[in-house]
């Protein structure tokens, strides 16, 4: 039992999937077109580069049908299948939460592991309603390179909520590659995941976005972006854009590429400044849901230990509260002078106790203060 594995869905990732598999396990799969699992059968032939090779040298360890209990003796059962876009954008998991019941019905002992596409949030509720055993362990392939994808990964992602549960998963890989392992929960999975792509999608939008404006002034787009990437920079969770740079740069391309009639650029920008305003009023109303007169800032500057507030997004929510008719109260020596120009009625502590100790709520304004312990109700931009 221990070396038997299941997959449930059996279309192009599906059978990649089996066929590699059986490489180092028996493998059980499942599928409810009949019409597919006969031609699995009849060693028909697949497009997929390399899975007829495999199917052919391995095959005689894949067992196929479209019954579930094919699957009651697997140790891990890995879910592979479709999930439509709904009109709104959601996936329909409809064929994954079918997969799951069925899977619960023959075999309540084994870990469940989806790998099709999901949405945020749906190993957790069929965790709750079927099968409490379950895991994310999503494919980043790409369709004509599927196997080869499968054997060379950048990591192996697992969302599991146990580090055993996810060890199991992470051992199928390891027959297979030494490349770097992560198990996390699995809502985080799900999240990495859908915000890869997302971030792939960035990436592509902003290189149009040089090349449109390289082809208009007669640049060379490639060597321009291949210079950018040499300072690529992995930001943490906190505030938006800030400082005496990055906001007037922002708005001097985008007023270029207005000039220059670059649409894609104009509008690339004013999105990037609306979505940097949009962290403002994020966390003012996440501040005055408290209801709470007496409001501290940790820190008020741009960045931790300077004196400089051009752009603060700390100061520019101070400033917001305070015309709003809070009481507001900082600490931060270094930027005291400068910040006092623009809060006229805020009172400057000399101790983090005593700002503490004067407000109801403290919010953490630079990263420095960020692992501060007090008993407050705390906005933490940072954690």
């Amino acid at each position: 039992m221990a070396d038997k594995i299941g997959i449930v869905g059996m279309g192009k990732l599906g059978i990649a999937w089996a066929a590699l598999m059986s490489s180092k396990f028996s493998v059980c799969g499942v599928d409810v077109s009949e019409e597919r699992i006969r031609q699995i059968q009849n060693n028909g032939k697949f497009f997929e580069p390399h899975v007829n090779e495999y199917l052919e040298k391995y095959g005689k360890n894949l067992e196929v049908s479209t019954e579930y209990n094919i699957v009651k003796d697997c140790f891990v059962v890995f879910v592979l299948t479709q999930t439509p876009s709904l009109p709104n954008g959601k996936f329909d998991v409809k064929y994954v939460e079918s997969a799951v019941s069925k899977i619960h019905e023959v075999n309540d002992n084994c870990l469940i592991a989806i790998s099709s596409t999901i949405n945020i949030g749906v190993v957790d509720e069929l965790s709750r309603k079927y099968h409490k055993q379950m895991a994310y362990n999503p494919e980043f392939i790409k369709q004509g390179s599927i196997i080869n994808d499968f054997l060379n990964p950048k990591m192996v992602l697992i969302g599991a909520y146990t580090e055993r549960d996810g060890e199991k998963i992470a051992d199928i890989w390891r027959k297979f590659h030494n490349r770097p392992q992560h198990i996390v929960k699995p809502i985080e999975a799900e999240i990495i995941k859908l915000s890869l792509n997302v971030s792939f999608t960035l990436g592509i939008t902003f290189a149009n976005v040089i090349g449109e404006l390289s082809d208009t002034v007669g640049a060379d787009s490639n060597r321009i972006l291949d210079l950018i990437y040499q300072d690529r920079r992995d930001y943490k969770k906190g505030l938006g854009y800030m400082g005496p740079c990055f906001p007037r740069d922002t708005k001097c391309f985008g007023t270029m590429c207005k000039e220059k009639g670059i649409e894609s650029g104009w509008r690339f920008t004013d999105t990037l400044d609306y979505l940097n305003h949009h962290t403002v009023e994020r966390y003012v109303r996440e501040i005055e849901k408290y209801r709470k007169k007496n409001i501290g800032f940790l820190g008020i500057s741009y960045k931790p230990s300077i004196p400089y507030i051009e752009a603060s997004q700390p100061l520019e929510i101070a400033s917001i509260l305070e015309k709003s008719g809070h009481r507001i109260f900082v600490h931060d020596p270094i930027a005291e002078n400068e910040a006092k120009k623009v809060l006229k009625s805020a009172v400057f502590c000399k101790t983090v106790d005593e700002c503490a100790q004067l407000s109801d709520v403290l919010f953490i304004g630079t990263a420095n203060y960020k692992d501060v312990a007090l008993s407050k109700q705390i906005v933490n931009p940072w954690k």
